[in-house]
Parts: structure tokens; C-alpha cells; sequence
């Protein structure tokens, strides 16, 4: 088996994860009004419509993120040249998901809930499969 097969099968698992976060992006929205249960009215009140928005977006958009991915990773075998431009922009947009997980998520408490170290756990390995199957694509 060589390496760009290899490699299209590991971006097309990226894919399928991808669309995995999503759903548990989407599952882990109705947790966030408790999430947000300890703060003042206020808070609470100016918090929750756009944290669930939030939250329902970035599900949302992680679902076509995974479909596009495993998209080109089929096409990218076949030989078309546009599906490596996918997989190269899918790539970039993936490695800033662990960079914003770093820079976003400091409070322990976070790692508390087992959706979100699922989906931390995910983001890790999605990344690296992501660039290691991407680089192999682009060595020739």
C-alpha cells in the first residue's frame, strides 16, 4: 500500500471525525445553560442566546468541515489536482482548533466534563492524522 492511499484513508477518517465533533458539538449545546447556571442574572441573561448560538454554529460548520475532507481525500487518490487545495485550506482551518482549545479553554473545571475531553481527545488526533495525511499528499 503506498503512502498517498494510506494517506487518503487517514484524511477520510478525519472526515467521519469531523462530523462526529459536530454531532457532539450540537449534543454537548443543551449542557451549557447549567454550564452558564452559577453566574449573576445579568451575566446569565446576556450570556446564554449567544453562547448557544455559538455553540450550535460551530457544530453546525464542523459538519461540512468533515464532509469536504473526506470529499477530497476520495478525490485527492483519484488524482484531482483542486481536492489537494481543499485538503491543504481544511487543514489550516483544523490546526487552529487545539491552538483555540490552548488559548480559550484555561479553567480546570472545563476538563471536567467528559464531552468536552472527548472532544479535546478528538481535535488531537484529528489534527495530527490531518497534517500528517496532508503532507504526504503533497510530496510527490
Amino acid at each position: 500500500m503506498n503512502m498517498h492511499r494510506i494517506a487518503a484513508r487517514f484524511l477520510r477518517t478525519v472526515g467521519v471525525l469531523l462530523f462526529i465533533l459536530g454531532l457532539i458539538h450540537i449534543a454537548a449545546t443543551p449542557h451549557i445553560p447549567v454550564l452558564l447556571g452559577g453566574s449573576s442574572t445579568l451575566v446569565y441573561q446576556r450570556a446564554l442566546g449567544p453562547t448557544l448560538l455559538n455553540h450550535v454554529l460551530v457544530g453546525i460548520l464542523l459538519l461540512p468541515l468533515g464532509y469536504t475532507t473526506w470529499l477530497a481525500a476520495s478525490f485527492r487518490e483519484r488524482g484531482e489536482p483542486w481536492a489537494m487545495r481543499i485538503l491543504a485550506a481544511n487543514t489550516t482551518v483544523v490546526l487552529t482548533l487545539p491552538l483555540s482549545i490552548v488559548a480559550f479553554m484555561r479553567r480546570s473545571e472545563y476538563y471536567s466534563s467528559p464531552l468536552f475531553l472527548t472532544a479535546v481527545g478528538m481535535v488531537a488526533i484529528i489534527s495530527f492524522l490531518m497534517i500528517a495525511a496532508t503532507l504526504l499528499l503533497m510530496r510527490k
